[in-house]
């Protein structure tokens, strides 16, 4: 009988053994499209049972650590993805930050916005609306730091492509707006902030060995820049990626976290 960790594609079997002999591991995962499938609601989309059951396996190991590196707010993170508070979160992009996972010392990176920033940030968000008064169905989601233009729950999903293209388009006329395009959705923001940012700072607090990070869009590919020669990068889903390894979906990922935190679990002793 095969474990459900058996499938792991060959070449990330074996990087995923050698991460798991890391004297201080980091698990740096998206949320979206990575732990989680994605839902017509945002405020929906939950971990499986699978990868929640994974990165509890993982956070009970020691000198491992499980982050969560996502574009949604911290307060979504914090009360959905981490609850019990045992994660390092990065939120909004890399713009939040949650430490407490590392010690009493360790804390949140405030987030605060010029007057400036709130005024293109209320501009930003008057485009969204009048886009999705446009497109039926079409969503806007409004971060600490931007406004997301959501076009999976379109009533008419032939025009995804030009509504997403337009909004784009129209963010762009906002200086000092960042505009980030991704699956299904257009992402603003008035913060310069990035996953990028995010993995590095928590890979420099953490003193981590090997990290492994997993991500699905566009906005991960600054995180997969960050890591090094020894590090796991891997893709979940299509589209272009420097990362080293691919997986086929949220299920597959799930799998091989599975398989990591055996092993790392047979390598602690």
């Amino acid at each position: 009988m095969t474990g459900a960790h058996d499938d792991a594609r060959p070449g990330l079997a074996d990087a995923l053994d050698r991460a798991a002999r890391a004297g201080t591991l980091l698990v740096a995962l998206d949320f979206d499209g990575t732990l989680a499938p994605f839902t017509d609601d945002p405020a929906d989309s939950r971990a499986t049972e699978q990868a929640q059951a994974a990165l509890e396996a993982l956070l009970r190991l020691p000198r491992t650590f499980v982050a969560v590196i996502s574009g949604r707010p911290m307060a979504f993170l914090r009360s959905v993805v981490d609850p019990a508070g045992r994660m390092l979160l990065s939120g909004s992009h890399g713009a939040e930050m949650h430490l407490d996972a590392l010690g009493s010392a360790a804390g949140d990176m405030e987030l605060r916005l010029s007057p400036a920033q709130q005024e293109l940030l209320e501009r930003a968000t008057a485009l969204v609306e009048e886009q999705v008064a446009r497109y039926p169905g079409s969503r806007l989601e409004l971060k600490p730091t931007g406004a997301a233009f959501h076009t999976r729950t379109m009533a008419d999903q032939s025009l995804c492509d030009q509504a997403e293209r337009e909004m784009a388009e129209t963010f762009g006329r906002l200086e000092g707006l960042k505009v980030t395009p991704g699956q299904h959705v257009v992402e603003s923001s008035v913060h310069s902030a990035t996953k990028g940012e995010g993995i590095t700072a928590f890979m420099q607090a953490t003193g981590a060995d090997v990290t492994l990070f997993a991500g699905d869009d566009v906005t991960d590919e600054n995180a997969m820049r960050e890591l090094g020669p020894g590090d796991v990068g891997i893709k979940v889903g299509a589209g272009e990626s420097v990362a080293g390894h691919r997986v086929g979906s949220p299920d597959e990922l799930a799998g091989a976290l599975a398989r990591l935190a055996e092993q790392r679990r047979a390598a602690s002793g």
